[in-house]
């Protein structure tokens, strides 16, 4: 049998009618059938594959910004433990400006014979 072209013989309605087959045409049909699917296959993949990245470096973009915000929180609050450390070590005079230092600012306390005066005036 050769593979390039070969006759066939069909008898219809009574008559003998040749056919020539080209199996390379064929075959290359087949293949093209083939190459459909895969074709779409990998455009699937690709979209997909586009997707999922852009969705995924929205998502670092997001991330970082949260850890941005938690090592500027850790820095904040090494800063007040270093301060509240030396607060401890305070002795004599020091604590006493200290303690004094916080009634008069966070408690709005007043030494014996102290006037408050209050601008309504709003300057």
């Amino acid at each position: 049998m050769k593979r390039e072209e070969k006759n066939k013989e069909y008898i219809l309605n009574g008559e003998i009618k040749e056919v020539k087959v080209n199996r390379k045409n064929r075959n290359k049909k087949k293949t093209r059938l083939l190459y459909i699917p895969l074709c779409i296959a990998i455009f699937a993949f690709v979209v997909f594959s586009a997707f999922a990245l852009i969705t995924q470096s929205n998502e670092i973009t997001k991330q970082r910004a949260v850890l941005d915000d938690l090592n500027k929180q850790i820095e904040i609050t090494e800063i007040e433990i270093k301060e509240l450390k030396d607060i401890k070590n305070y002795k004599g005079e020091e604590l006493d400006d200290y303690i004094e230092n916080i009634a008069r600012e966070d408690l709005n306390y007043l030494k014996n014979g102290e006037r408050v005066f209050i601008n309504v005036s709003g300057n």
